[in-house]
C-alpha cells in the first residue's frame, strides 16, 4: 500500500441514539482521545474477534492472576 493510500481519509456521518452518543462520550474521556480514537480502537477490537471466532478460538476476559472471568459472545 503506497503512503497515500495509507493517508487519505473519507468523512462519513453516523446516526446515533442519544445514550450511544454519551457512551462514546465517556469512553473517549476515559481514554483521554476523542470520539474518533474509541471508534478506531473499537473497530480494532472487533477485527481481532472476528477473526479468533473464524479461527475457532475465543475471547475472554482475565482478572490480573489470569483467572477467566468472562467469554465475549455473540461477535
Amino acid at each position: 500500500m503506497s503512503t497515500t493510500a495509507k493517508t487519505q481519509r473519507i468523512q462519513i456521518n453516523l446516526d446515533l441514539s442519544l445514550e450511544l452518543y454519551e457512551t462514546l462520550n465517556n469512553l473517549a474521556q476515559k481514554i483521554n482521545g476523542d470520539n474518533a480514537e474509541v471508534l478506531l480502537k473499537a473497530i480494532a477490537l472487533m477485527e481481532i474477534a472476528v477473526e479468533a471466532k473464524y479461527q475457532g478460538k475465543h475471547l475472554w476476559i482475565a482478572d490480573d492472576q489470569q483467572n477467566l472471568e468472562t467469554e465475549v459472545v455473540g461477535i
